[in-house]
């Protein structure tokens, strides 16, 4: 009889063992099914362009309104509440000048990986974005490329993305802006990157932050092309 209870028990336990190792590849698949299916609805939620961005600027503005003293971490579970929701297919955003962030409609890949996991960060690069640009056009008339002005745009936007997100945050936009840009044209915006997040813009206003990039700008700390090579801008069209 015990030798009986000894063997019931032993294939008592090969079974459970054998139960178990059947159910593993199936628990195995369930869970890259959930993973797989999360992943879908995150892709639903993307943010695309500078569009959605401009929704979610002014979404987050009236949030704010409402509750002035809320946290970025509440700000930012109310934007996800707001796009789970359909928040960014059920409005009509127009365009308008500064409607992007530099240079761009679309969001790059690494823009929109950012933009997924700091969404009030992505708020507020696009709205330095807005700024970099009105006042590029107040101060050049125009946003141009590789030029002075185009100079003045990624200094300014870096400076302002400091000021509202901080350094290093700026940096890591700034760089996912460039995702795709190659050569000297790239080598410049780094560049004058670089330039605008040196400037100290603790306390400072948006006119005194212009001004101080102006300064860079027209004494040479930035760079622009001309005939194919890097140098220092100047004074022009300013």
């Amino acid at each position: 009889n015990m030798l009986k209870k000894k063997y019931f028990i032993t294939g008592l336990a090969s079974m459970i063992i054998m139960a178990s190792i059947a159910v593993m590849p199936m628990n195995v698949q369930a869970a890259e099914n959930a993973k797989e299916y999360s992943s879908k609805e995150k892709i639903s939620f993307e943010i695309r362009d500078s569009k959605d961005l401009a929704i979610l600027s002014r979404e987050l503005d009236r949030f704010i309104a409402q509750k002035p003293n809320s946290t970025e971490k509440e700000q930012e579970k109310h934007l996800i509440s707001f796009m789970e929701n359909g928040g960014l297919n059920n409005q009509v955003s127009p365009r308008s000048v500064g409607d992007y962030l530099p240079g761009v409609n679309n969001l790059n890949p690494a823009e929109r990986k950012l933009a997924a996991k700091h969404l009030v960060q992505a708020v507020k690069v696009y709205n330095a974005g807005k700024q970099a640009e009105s006042k590029t056009i107040e101060v050049y008339g125009k946003n141009g490329w590789l030029d002075n002005s185009d100079a003045f745009r990624h200094c300014l936007w870096n400076a302002l993305m400091k000021q509202s997100i901080g350094v290093s945050a700026a940096e890591q936009w700034a760089t996912a802006h460039e995702y795709d840009s190659r050569g000297l044209d790239r080598t410049m915006d780094l560049y004058n990157n670089r330039v605008g997040r040196s400037i100290n813009v603790s306390g400072r206003s948006l006119s005194s932050i212009v001004s101080l990039v102006k300064y860079k700008v027209r004494y040479g700390s930035c760079r622009r092309v001309v005939n194919g090579a890097l140098v220092p801008t100047d004074g022009t069209g300013m």
